[in-house]
């Protein structure tokens, strides 16, 4: 059963826990990203930042507490529902760009759209247009074996930014990149946070992609600090 929609936009993560039998996956949690804010997601291996995301974007749910995005509950809601939702209102973005080596740079960018019933032709301009973004709409219709990392990366973000949502989660966006190039990906995605209105929660590791956030929140296992 689908749940009432509420008031609050952005994301309302509000006391989240997630176990695995007796096994403590993500300590409580609790954190709230404004429409447009960029907030880093710290902390060592294992302490639950993509556990985090995936209870976000409704791809697992929390053993206890509540998740709300742009008014939503999506902690409460049926499988079907969540997929619907994620599909509309969350963009993904990958260490891995995981982009479809079959399909042109345009058409990566483009698919989503399409299965969301957009016309193959608005979908192919609007991807352009996500592309001239990131300053790539000249490689529409070039093949993926063809980018660079940074590039692909690129093309991940223009794919996840194609039309506005709710809330951008991007997880180790940066990890395989050099400094130059992890700048210029985070810069986008902060871009897009501003333009669109779109809430960002951002994992990594990199002192210096956390430095160019709004906030940073650190897991710590058995706690969440917020360190500025």
């Amino acid at each position: 059963m689908e749940v009432p929609v509420l008031m609050h936009l952005g994301v309302d993560v509000r006391e989240v826990v997630v176990e695995a039998g007796d096994h403590l996956v993500l300590a409580s949690t609790t954190l709230f990203a404004a429409p447009g804010e960029v907030v880093a997601i710290m902390g060592p291996s294992g302490s639950g930042k993509t556990t985090l995301l995936a209870c976000v974007g409704g791809t697992a749910v929390p053993t206890s507490g509540t998740v709300d995005v742009d008014g939503t509950r999506v902690s409460g809601l049926a499988p079907a529902a969540r997929a619907r939702f994620r599909r509309e209102h969350v963009g993904l973005i990958f260490q891995d760009p995981e982009l479809l080596d079959e399909l042109t740079v345009g058409e990566n960018v483009a698919l989503q759209l399409i299965f969301s019933g957009v016309p193959r032709s608005e979908a192919r301009k609007q991807a352009m247009t996500a592309l001239d973004r990131v300053s790539l709409a000249h490689l529409v219709d070039s093949p993926i074996q063809h980018l660079s990392g940074g590039e692909a990366q690129r093309v991940a973000v223009a794919r996840a930014t194609v039309r506005r949502t709710a809330v951008i989660l991007a997880d180790e966006p940066t990890a395989s990149l050099d400094a130059t190039n992890a700048r210029l990906v985070t810069d986008l995605l902060i871009d897009a946070a501003r333009d669109q209105g779109s809430a960002v929660l951002l994992a990594t590791h990199d002192a210096d992609v956390a430095a160019a956030c709004d906030r940073v929140v650190s897991l710590r296992g058995t706690r969440v600090d917020t360190v500025r």
